[in-house]
């Protein structure tokens, strides 16, 4: 494709980089990140793991039921991974299935079951999902990541967002899509028109070195006159948005020869109409790993909503629910066309769940237990850990052999991020001192 028409679809507003506070006097090339990267996905709203990963299934005559979408008995199983046997069918046209999804990926996935959040909150929520902490003031997972990764290199796109929690915390630029033209404008400069390879230029490039040269040059003069922290991060950050667009140029060629993707591309649903979300995601996915392939991200959000339903719910959880896992076949299998398989963390999750029974309005309410799906090169797969009971409990462990132990803990989202950043390399770190997190050190990725 031409970079434009990616723009138009991806385009990354509000690019500033956290400089290191020695500039440096030029390029010696770009400054590639190598992995490993990290896709956080977000099902906005509070999903229904009963109709995913933690099936129950009940007789819709029975109110009592935790499940009215199918009867119990009829999960089925892929690998050690049981999964509930939900279809999405449009127009007589299957969109996807729990089936199709687990059977495709069970090698790859670990499950884990009877997340407590502490909270049926849904801003409560989604901040515990994400950084482990319930209080506000703390970075998300991913921010941290791409921090801890930019103390050793600049890098002009570290945590790239589409929504969800991205709070920084002040510790890493966030790139949020959102405006066309921004990304095109920083990776090409001298450029009248970057989608057109015979446009004229700005300046010649010896000019353009000139102007360069006399840019830095000022830029070091006004920050040796100045011992202000503020104003040297300002100088610095005005420096690298300048001149360090190396990886934003490495970004770009990646781009050339590439086609944003549509749900139409996706096999049985060439011309399936009412799929734009689908389409989204799969472009979220595919902005996210041009990135990392070209170097210059570490982290990125995938972001997807309405699974809030307080009504219908065994309807609209089926839609979005198979919506995200369509999306999320179409991520695993760029990641392996990309050859990323053995870089690329994938993590899944929600605010929280939904209540184990139905409201009047056959929804169901929010409920403080939900599960998570991650994979990635270090996480064993076809896996699952924690679990519920009938009435959709918490079941808890052993913190020490993740068994089933009525003596034991609920597995919470703060011992799943305590367990992430010892994977990720930051337990003990300065991050980690900073933003401590309070629980149990469980086993949960060896």
């Amino acid at each position: 494709m031409d970079r434009r028409r990616f723009l138009k679809v991806a385009g990354i507003a509000g690019l500033s980089v956290m400089a290191p506070v020695a500039m440096r006097e030029g390029h010696a090339g770009v400054n590639r990140y190598n992995g490993p990267y990290w896709i956080m996905v977000n099902a906005g709203g509070g999903w229904d793991p009963t109709m995913l990963c933690d099936p129950k299934g009940g007789d819709p005559k029975d109110p009592k039921a935790v499940d009215h979408a199918y009867l119990p008995g009829a999960q089925g199983m892929a690998g050690g991974i049981s999964y509930a046997p939900i279809t999405y069918t449009d127009n007589n046209t299957q969109i996807y299935s729990c089936d199709a999804f687990f059977k495709a990926h069970y090698a790859r996935l670990m499950v884990i079951n009877g997340v407590d959040t502490t909270t049926n909150n849904h801003d409560a929520g989604t901040r515990i999902t994400w950084s482990g902490q319930l209080a506000e003031g703390y970075p998300s997972f991913a921010a941290m990541v791409a921090a801890a990764a930019t103390q050793a290199q600049s890098l002009p796109l570290a945590y790239v967002s589409n929504g969800g929690y991205d709070v920084t915390q002040g510790l890493v630029s966030l790139t949020r899509v959102g405006s066309p033209d921004a990304l095109e404008a920083l990776a090409f400069p001298n450029e009248m028109n970057p989608s057109d390879p015979k446009a004229p230029l700005y300046y010649s490039s010896t000019t353009l070195g000139r102007i360069q040269a006399a840019q830095a040059a000022r830029t070091r003069a006004l920050a040796a006159r100045t011992s202000l922290p503020v104003v040297n991060n300002a100088l610095n950050t005005l420096y690298l948005a300048r001149g360090a667009n190396d990886g934003l140029v490495a970004l770009g060629n990646e781009l050339k020869g590439v086609t944003l993707a549509t749900s139409n591309d996706l096999p049985g649903l060439k011309g399936v109409g009412g799929l734009d979300d689908l389409t989204n995601l799969m472009q979220q996915a595919q902005i996210a790993l041009l990135c990392f392939k070209a170097g210059v991200a570490v982290s990125a959000n995938m972001a997807y909503g309405g699974f809030d339903t307080h009504s219908n719910n065994d309807t609209d959880q089926t839609r979005q629910m198979m919506i995200l896992l369509r999306s999320l076949d179409f991520l695993y299998a760029q990641i392996d066309a990309m050859g990323l398989t053995n870089q690329v963390y994938v993590v899944v999750g929600s605010d929280f769940g939904r209540t184990p029974y139905y409201n009047a309005g056959n929804g169901k309410d929010h409920w403080n237990i939900t599960s998570m799906l991650l994979s990635g090169p270090k996480i064993p797969g076809n896996k699952v850990l924690g679990g519920t009971d009938a009435t959709f409990t918490s079941i808890p462990v052993d913190p020490k052999t993740l068994q089933p132990s009525m003596a034991g803990e609920r597995i919470t989202s703060t011992d799943v991020h305590m367990a992430l950043r010892t994977l990720a390399g930051l337990s003990g770190g300065d991050l980690d001192t900073q933003f401590p997190l309070t629980g149990t050190v469980m086993p949960l990725f060896s």
